[in-house]
């Protein structure tokens, strides 16, 4: 995203003033102009890296408008410039009131999904007109806070070491730090797979899940808690009983994709030797749990593709396909009571992979069959979406009609 050595940045608070509208003249009724406008515009390949770079302060400040002058015999006076300050595509905007060292709420004020796209974050002030008795009106001053959210088709999701990397590697042929450590993605990486017919597939990797029931005291527990229902899905629990999430902050660029990939190690993963193993099932379970419980559901229902990875491992080709038949029937009583998970820790709420499959990105193996099943679910979940909305204006112009019979028609007896 940023220039090679530069850090991150996703989110990044900047204070924005328009500018006053300028004193009108009551001697020649003469009007003050008006102040400077402060815009964001989005802009391809613009990151906000450039934005702090091309204004260190981080404040934009537009100048006030002329004001009217007898001497000059300027009635109508000039308007102050706005100022368009560019920005990523795929930013929300957000007015911030929290004051230095105390947390406070944001207000909304739009998102910025396309290039060229402008929005309005501080409006000038009006210049002196008679209603005003010729007083200028202040302009807008707030901070504000740009949250860059990636805007990709397919979002990589995986405990560190799945090989989200190298797979993305493998796939478009984007370079990405791959080791053999956990937590090597430090940041989102972005890349593109391409199709012989000049199909462009967008994806983003994202830093691995922690492993949150690692260090969870589980003897704390109650029964009910560690138990798995009879109907497999655990009761509502209170939250505060949960271990927190953590690493979780990224899942935000997930919001916007249309859907996202779970990445296993054929293998099961183990953070170190005093951690405690996870299965290719249960590591599953951990992260779709982890994203129903992030943002209070607001990736509840994102569709779920799934890829088991590694199968060139010894012994792992038949443990991939012994994970594989376990996860198409993931929401199984059966299932889920095979876990070495607690009850607690298990998905609140029921869910399935689009599709699941198996696949070494090491050694490129059912790569071919992946990249085709992406580009098959993408166009699949976008026939879902127009349709979704097709039902959705039918219902609404269904009503409308309703209602315009009912008012038109005379009461019958």
């Amino acid at each position: 995203m940023g220039r090679k050595g530069s850090q991150f940045i996703d989110k990044l608070r900047i204070f924005v003033k328009a500018g006053s509208g300028s004193p009108g003249n009551p001697k020649i009724r003469g009007k003050g102009g008006n102040g400077g406008s402060i815009f964001l515009a989005a802009e391809e390949n613009r990151t906000l890296e450039d934005v702090l770079l091309s204004n260190p302060k981080k404040r934009f400040i537009a100048r006030s408008g002329r004001p009217a002058s007898s001497r000059r015999g300027i009635c109508l006076a000039a308007n102050a410039e706005d100022i368009v300050v560019k920005v990523p595509v795929g930013i929300s905007v957000s007015v911030s009131s929290t004051s230095r060292g105390a947390a406070g709420s944001q207000r909304f004020l739009g998102d910025i999904n396309e290039a060229g796209q402008k929005l309005l974050v501080a409006k000038g002030g009006i210049g002196g007109l008679p209603i005003t008795n010729y007083i200028g009106t202040p302009g807008e001053a707030h901070s504000i806070v740009l949250d860059l959210k990636l805007m990709a088709d397919v979002g990589l999701i995986g405990l560190p070491n799945a090989g989200k990397s190298s797979l993305l590697q493998a796939l478009s042929g984007a370079k990405a730090k791959i080791a053999s450590y956990p937590f090597t993605t430090l940041r989102p990486q972005m890349a593109q797979i391409s199709y012989p017919d000049h199909r462009v597939i967008s994806m983003t990797d994202l830093p691995g899940l922690a492993d949150i029931a690692a260090k969870f005291d589980v003897s704390r527990l109650s029964e009910s808690e560690r138990s798995i229902p009879e109907q497999g899905h655990p009761p509502p629990i209170d939250e505060t009983r949960l271990p927190p999430l953590t690493h979780t902050a990224f899942l935000k660029h997930v919001e916007r994709t249309s859907c996202i990939l779970v990445v296993l190690d054929a293998l099961g993963f183990q953070a170190n030797q005093f951690s405690p193993y996870r299965s290719p099932v249960d590591s599953a379970l951990l992260l779709v749990s982890q994203l129903q419980r992030y943002a209070s559901g607001r990736l509840l229902g994102k569709p779920l593709l799934c890829a088991i990875n590694k199968i060139d491992m010894p012994h792992a080709l038949e443990a991939a396909e012994e994970a594989k038949e376990a996860l198409l029937h993931i929401n199984s009583t059966k299932v889920r009571k095979a876990s070495c998970l607690p009850g607690i820790l298990l998905p609140r709420y029921p869910f399935a992979f689009e599709d699941i499959f198996l696949i070494s990105a090491q050694e490129r193996l059912n790569l071919d069959a992946l990249k085709e099943g992406l580009r098959h679910w993408l166009d699949v979940l976008e026939r879902r979406r127009r349709q979704r909305d097709l039902d959705e204006a039918m219902d609404q112009s269904e009503g409308q009609i309703r209602s315009a019979l009912t008012e038109a028609l005379p009461p019958t007896y």
